[in-house]
């Protein structure tokens, strides 16, 4: 199991394997290994140790890159995110100010209309009293000078009368 595609992990497994299965020595925690054997691991291990050490610094170069590509990524669509927000609420608040003005032109339109109209009533309440009072005053006027007409007539059918009943007599 020593080839050069072993991986470190596997080389460590098989060490302790070797060991624990090795024969002991009696009297003695020690154990008779094949020198040769474990000399040709721990030399596959030093070998492998600097390729694996390169593999994983290449991964964590791979991993980083996406790391910063990803937040890079988040970034920029955070930033695009906020300014449609951004944008979006300007919208909002430009229609909201053009429908209040909008409203406001309206109520003001409509209380100039109102106010409008009750100036004319009041003109034409006037312009009535006014027509009104200049009728009466005319008619009165006009009765009293019929009134006086009226009384020269009489006069005159009386003086008539009084000079026919002179010549008549």
């Amino acid at each position: 199991m020593n080839e050069q595609g072993e991986s470190l992990l596997e080389i460590l497994d098989e060490l302790v394997d070797i060991v624990a299965h090795a024969k002991s020595l009696p009297m003695s925690a020690s154990v008779m290994v094949n020198r040769s054997e474990l000399l040709d691991l721990l030399e596959t291990a030093r070998e492998i140790v600097p390729d694996q050490i390169i593999a994983a610094d290449s991964v964590m170069q791979d991993a980083n890159a996406v790391s910063e590509n990803a937040k890079h990524t988040a970034s920029e669509i955070r930033e695009r995110a906020n300014k449609d927000a951004e944008s979006i609420i300007a919208e909002a608040r430009e229609q909201a100010s053009r429908l209040v003005a909008q409203d406001q032109v309206t109520i003001a339109a409509k209380s100039q209309a109102t106010r409008i109209l009750d100036e004319a009533q009041t003109r034409a309440d006037a312009l009535k009293r006014g027509a009104d009072g200049y009728a009466s005053t005319t008619l009165n006027t006009l009765s009293d000078e019929l009134n006086g007409l009226l009384d020269q007539i009489e006069a005159g059918r009386a003086h008539l009368a009084t000079r026919h009943e002179e010549h008549d007599s």
